[in-house]
């Protein structure tokens, strides 16, 4: 069927205008117009509003995984457990070299490269044994506690923010057995069970 378009008879079809007519030729067109502007205008203003926030949000004090900074708490730790992650996977690995780089910077002072790499390539418990981390504790905004395990043993590593990156720091005790050099580290690792040579 045809639809039939009735005519005024003063112009062009109810509801439509003319080409070249004025807004004001069709009742409600101006508002409908600002209406719509006004919708549009305020979803850039919610968008500009939401990219400034999010940018607020990542530029913080706390170190992200990439080594950045990152002001939520939330990231900062994840940024930690996921550090701890990659060391706990260069032990297993067997690249010494690289889990020594992670240390913090004072217990790599205390233990050279070449001990500590010579320590391991003799004593390393950890080597081929799947590691994960179980959980990450916040100590304070610079330091995470992380809770890991594998291969029947668990373990804990302290995590601290150095130079915009999380870092392992040891322990006394775990450098202790590194002052005298390879030999002397490896002699105490056995002395504690802690040196499995495959």
């Amino acid at each position: 069927m045809q639809r039939l378009v009735h005519r005024r008879a003063d112009g062009p079809p109810a509801g439509l205008t003319a080409p070249g007519a004025p807004v004001d030729a069709v009742p409600g067109a101006r508002h409908t117009r600002r209406t719509r502007l006004l919708r549009f205008g305020s979803v850039i203003v919610v968008l500009i509003v939401m990219v400034l926030v999010s940018r607020a949000q990542d530029t913080g004090g706390s170190p992200t995984a990439s080594g950045r900074s990152a002001g939520d708490g939330a990231t900062a730790l994840q940024a930690a457990r996921s550090a701890a992650q990659t060391h706990l996977g260069l032990l297993s690995g067997g690249d010494w070299s690289a889990a020594w780089n992670g240390w913090s910077g004072d217990a790599r002072r205390q233990v050279p490269r070449d001990t500590y790499v010579g320590t391991h390539r003799i004593c390393h418990p950890l080597l081929a044994v799947p590691l994960e981390v179980e959980r990450a504790a916040s100590v304070d905004r610079r330091t995470v506690e992380i809770h890991w395990r594998g291969g029947g043993v668990t373990g804990t590593l302290l995590m601290v923010s150095e130079d915009g990156a999380w870092r392992v720091a040891p322990t006394t005790a775990d450098v202790r057995p590194y002052a005298k050099g390879a030999a002397a580290a490896v002699a105490e690792l056995r002395r504690r069970g802690e040196c499995t040579m495959r």
